[in-house]
């Protein structure tokens, strides 16, 4: 399965784009000893990550818990958050499958962006 180039997948608790980084599997719960590369969160505090064999999870929690990211029905991959569009995508290469996302998680990232925005330009 080839993943589509240049996708960035968001935090499904923040809708901010995440950071790719590499993490023992033994530290988030996964079995082996390899290191994987996961997307993080970037946000202070916030142990979110993805990765595509188990979709959203929180590397914070002592439990490890799938909170239920939709698949693709298509390709049986998890979907990628797109928050500035409101969306979760199919991650693999070709497939064009998109899921709307909640209204008010949406809501709230958009604005989260605009508060953002707002102390930006106070600073200025």
């Amino acid at each position: 399965m080839r993943a589509k180039p240049d996708l960035i997948p968001d935090c499904d608790v923040h809708g901010e784009p995440m950071v790719q980084d590499e993490c023992p599997a033994s530290l988030l719960g996964l079995e082996g000893s390899r290191d994987l590369l996961i997307w993080r969160c970037t946000r202070s505090g916030c142990g979110r990550y993805f990765h595509g064999t188990v979709g959203y999870r929180d590397a914070g929690s002592s439990a490890v818990v799938n909170t239920g990211a939709p698949k693709c029905a298509r390709e049986g991959a998890f979907l990628v958050v797109q928050g500035a569009l409101g969306v979760r995508i199919c991650p693999v290469a070709g497939c064009h499958t998109v899921q709307k996302i909640q209204a008010p998680a949406t809501a709230k990232w958009h604005a989260r962006e605009a508060e953002s925005r707002a102390a930006v330009a106070a600073r200025d």
